[in-house]
């Protein structure tokens, strides 16, 4: 390795690559998107919503004791059932989010300080509305007895599988349209913009010259240096126009900088396949498809195969960790297998890049 040569050839190519509109193209879309999703967007979401439906042999005051607590935290529909039967039908079938049965004497049993049972049913998909009235319900009796745990609640509700977390009820709109496009930037500036550096060097014979004054290497850390550095700009650019603060920013930034790694290494393999960069134009919008569409996936109620299958790109991967790094919140585990499936992919790329380069020297 040779760190002066290096040097210039990357100085060379961020050079050529200011100077050609495809590749500012790559970077500005992205970088555009993200601008007007921050400009449009509002970081304060809307309050949530639940439907709530109650089952009582007899008038009650837990209705009212239960808006009592929930406040103005969540706009609650209060809902009348005729019986228990009618209840489960409607939960079981998501037209209401909370049902409450209420057996006779309830409000004198706690009253008196005794636990009555009560049961509470959850819909299978409740939201977050659905999910904070159910966890309240405890203290909304404890406020209509006026003292201390007076009831036995019990809560039934059918979880969603693991991994299958719905990334607008996490992140919110914002901030999940905010992260995909800068996911799509980086996917961007290493499967189009480094691509068109090394087609454009094809095209012009130059790239057979650095073969024969610099090893291997040399030409594969220049090229990657030179997305990096696109990528570490325009990153820092829409993070700072936008006012996105990942909350746990060593694990982000890990995150993007191993995704970047990898998809450069890729693009350095795609600019080798073509002979100059009109084709790479031609052929990226199928080209990009495998690689962009996991990213929109990632926390969608997806079938089990799906699932496996999303969790071998490297672009899901990186996105999962992406999340957790702006969360701050593992809410995809096992985040050392999501750097491994990343790097793995990276390994594979600049072994083909450099089986390229032998070749094309022979």
């Amino acid at each position: 390795m040779h760190p002066r040569m290096i040097r210039t050839i990357f100085l060379k190519d961020v050079r050529d690559a200011i100077r050609d509109a495809r590749v500012l193209v790559a970077i500005l879309v992205p970088l555009g998107l993200a601008i007007f999703y921050g400009a449009i967007l509002d970081d304060q979401t809307a309050r949530p919503s639940a439907r709530v439906i109650f089952s009582a042999a007899e008038p009650t005051d837990l209705d009212e004791a239960l808006v009592s607590t929930v406040g103005g935290a969540v706009q609650l529909d209060l809902q009348s059932a005729p019986d228990v039967t009618t209840l489960r039908r409607l939960v079981g079938q998501e037209e209401a989010d909370v049902g409450i049965i209420v057996p006779p004497g309830f409000d004198e049993a706690v009253r008196r300080g005794e636990q009555p049972a009560l049961d509470v049913i959850v819909a299978p998909d409740v939201m977050v509305g659905g999910q904070y009235v159910a966890g309240s319900i405890g203290s909304a009796v404890e406020r209509l007895a006026g003292r201390g745990p007076v009831a036995d609640v019990r809560v039934v509700a059918e979880q969603p599988p693991p991994g299958q977390v719905s990334l607008l009820d996490q992140l919110g709109l914002r901030r999940y349209s905010l992260l995909t496009t800068l996911v799509l930037l980086v996917v961007m500036i290493a499967m189009l913009a480094v691509p068109v550096i090394l087609a454009e060097e094809t095209e012009k014979r130059t790239l057979d010259a650095l073969v024969m004054i610099a090893s291997y290497l040399d030409v594969v850390l220049a090229k990657a240096m030179v997305g990096l550095v696109y990528v570490a700009i325009a990153v820092a650019i829409q993070l700072g126009l936008t006012r996105l603060v990942p909350a746990d920013i060593g694990l982000f930034v890990a995150a993007l900088a191993a995704l970047s790694v990898t998809l450069i290494g890729f693009g350095l393999v795609l600019g080798g396949l073509f002979k100059n960069a009109n084709q790479i134009n031609t052929w990226s919008g199928f080209l990009l498809m495998p690689i962009v569409v996991p990213v929109f996936l990632v926390g969608l109620p997806v079938p089990g195969w799906t699932d496996l299958l999303l969790a071998l790109f490297p672009t899901s991967q990186g996105t999962q960790l992406a999340v957790n790094g702006l969360i701050g919140e593992a809410v995809f585990p096992d985040a050392w297998l999501s750097f491994l499936v990343i790097l793995a992919w990276g390994g594979i790329a600049y072994a083909m890049v450099l089986r390229q380069l032998a070749r094309r020297e022979a």
